[in-house]
Formats: C-alpha cells, sequence, structure tokens
C-alpha cells in the first residue's frame, strides 16, 4: 500500500522538478535579453559619441591647419617688416650721421650772417674811400696840369695825349656806379625785407596775440606757445599753428637767401614743422635748420635774410 503511494507521488515529483526547471531557465532568458538590450543600447552610444568626436575632429584638424597658414603668413609679413624697419634704421642712421655733420647753432648762424653783412658794408667803404681817392687824385692831376700849363684844353679837340686822365675818370666813373648800385640794392633789399617782415607780423597777429614778434635786424623771431602749437593731448600741430608756420615759409621764399633757424623740442612735431614751412614756400630742406632740445615748450623760429 505504501509502495503504491509513492509510485503515485513520484509522477507528481517529476512534474513539480521539471516545472521548476523551466521557470528557471526563463528566467535568465530574460535576463540575458535584457542585458543583450543594455549592450546594444551602450553601442549605440559609443558609436554616436564616435562620430560626434570624429566630426570634432575633423573641424580641429580643419582649425590647426587654417591656423598654420595663418601662422606662414604672419611669420612672412614679420620677415617683411623686420627688413623694413632695418632699412628704415639705416636710412636713419644715415641722415642722423649727415645732419650731425652740418648742424651749426644758432648763434654761429647769426654770427656767419652778421660778418657776411659786415664784410658787405666793409668792401662798399672800401669802394667809397677808392672812389674818393681817385677824385682826389683827379683833382691833383688838374691842379699840376693847371699851374704848369694854364687850363686844360680838351684832348679830343687838340688832339693831345691825356696822361692818364682819361683812364682815371673812366676807373673813377665805373667805381662811383658800382657803388651807387651796390648801396641802392642793398637799400632796396633791406626796405623789401622790413616791409616782408612788417606784413608777417600782421599776419601772425590776425591768427594769434599770443605770438611773440621780434625784429632783430636781418631777423625775425618767432615765438609760439606750447597751446598754439600744437592741439591738447596731441603730437601734431594745430589749425593756428599750422597757419603761422605756413606763413613763415611763404614769407622765407621771397628771399633766395634766406634761411630758417628752428629751435624747440619734440622730433616728431619738428618734423612737421620743416615739412608745413617747406612745402608751403617750396623751400629745400637745406634751408630748415633744426636745434632739438631749444625750448621746453613751444618752438622759436628765426627767419633770417641776410
Amino acid at each position: 500500500m505504501r509502495v503504491t503511494r509513492w509510485q503515485a507521488a513520484l509522477p507528481i515529483l517529476a512534474m513539480g522538478l521539471a516545472a521548476g526547471g523551466c521557470m528557471v531557465a526563463s528566467s535568465k532568458y530574460e535576463m540575458k535579453t535584457k542585458e543583450a538590450d543594455a549592450l546594444r543600447d551602450a553601442i549605440a552610444g559609443v558609436n554616436k559619441e564616435r562620430s560626434v568626436l570624429e566630426a570634432k575632429n575633423e573641424a580641429l584638424q580643419k582649425q590647426l591647419a587654417d591656423e598654420q597658414e595663418a601662422n606662414a603668413a604672419l611669420s612672412a609679413r614679420a620677415k617683411s617688416q623686420e627688413a623694413e624697419l632695418q632699412r628704415s634704421s639705416e636710412e636713419l642712421a644715415s641722415a642722423r650721421k649727415s645732419y650731425e655733420g652740418t648742424r651749426i647753432t644758432r648763434e654761429q648762424f647769426i654770427s656767419e650772417l652778421l660778418e657776411k653783412e659786415k664784410a658787405t658794408g666793409k668792401r662798399i667803404q672800401d669802394l667809397n674811400s677808392r672812389a674818393q681817392s681817385c677824385e682826389a687824385a683827379l683833382e691833383n692831376l688838374r691842379k699840376d696840369s693847371t699851374a704848369r700849363y694854364g687850363e686844360p684844353s680838351d684832348p679830343k679837340k687838340d688832339g693831345e695825349p691825356s696822361d692818364g686822365y682819361e683812364e682815371l675818370k673812366r676807373e673813377r666813373d665805373i667805381l662811383l656806379g658800382r657803388v651807387e648800385r651796390l648801396t641802392e640794392e642793398h637799400r632796396h633789399e633791406d626796405k623789401r625785407r622790413d616791409e616782408r617782415f612788417a606784413a608777417l607780423t600782421e599776419a601772425i597777429g590776425k591768427v594769434s596775440r599770443d605770438v611773440s614778434v621780434t625784429p632783430l635786424g636781418p631777423a625775425l623771431r618767432v615765438e609760439l606757445p606750447d597751446k598754439l602749437l600744437s592741439a591738447k593731448g596731441k603730437s601734431q600741430l594745430s589749425p593756428g599753428g599750422r597757419k603761422i608756420v605756413e606763413e613763415v615759409g611763404k614769407a622765407a621764399a621771397e628771399f633766395p637767401t634766406s634761411s630758417i633757424l628752428l629751435s624747440m623740442a619734440g622730433k616728431k612735431i619738428a618734423a612737421e614743422v620743416r615739412s608745413v614751412m617747406a612745402s608751403a614756400g617750396k623751400l629745400p630742406p637745406a634751408r630748415i635748420l633744426y636745434k632739438p632740445g631749444g625750448q621746453e615748450k613751444g618752438a622759436e623760429l628765426l627767419l633770417l635774410v641776410p
């Protein structure tokens, strides 16, 4: 009886075990399926991220190529600018060397002009003295001739030799003519210079009353204050300063022997002053002399007309 019960229970037990095995296998399958789905999702995400990174890498490679090309262009430009800077430095050194060799001070320049004027005056005095000597010699000859031979006859009518009379008379006339011509020319030039100085003083006064204009014989000194010379906070000429500088350049152009001595600080604005004067009067740069480090503020223009 007992055997029969166990035999009857065995099929039931076998069926239970089979059902449990099936349930375990189904659970593992579902778990493996979920893991596979997660792996596929991860692989898809990795592939998407790799595509994004590849696109970024291509963009960075292109940017790097552009930067390298720009760097090469900048390097070539830098080399060109270095060569130009070197050339400008050499030209500046050559100009400075030439300028240093020909630069003279204002006092030396004025002294040379005054010496030339004195020499001209001395020459005129010598010619006057020589003419007076010739007059005295001629008078002595006339008196001696009168004392010896009575009243002198006209050599052209008598056909007699003049004994140097005509030669002395001709030399006297030539010397007197030269003296008179030089004196008249000198007087005319002095008058023309003084009138031009007066006109220049008036023109400068119309621009600004702060400018000091002083006549010094054959020279005219123009002192420009700093507030008129350049615009506030700038290293370039103001409109009023430019107008005055142009007037000085035009006045200097009317006299072939004139020169301008510029005394001021600041090389950049001094170069602009020289350029404006030369352009306004069409003057050669050699007639505009620059003395650096003259005045701390403002500028001094000395127009010399010997």
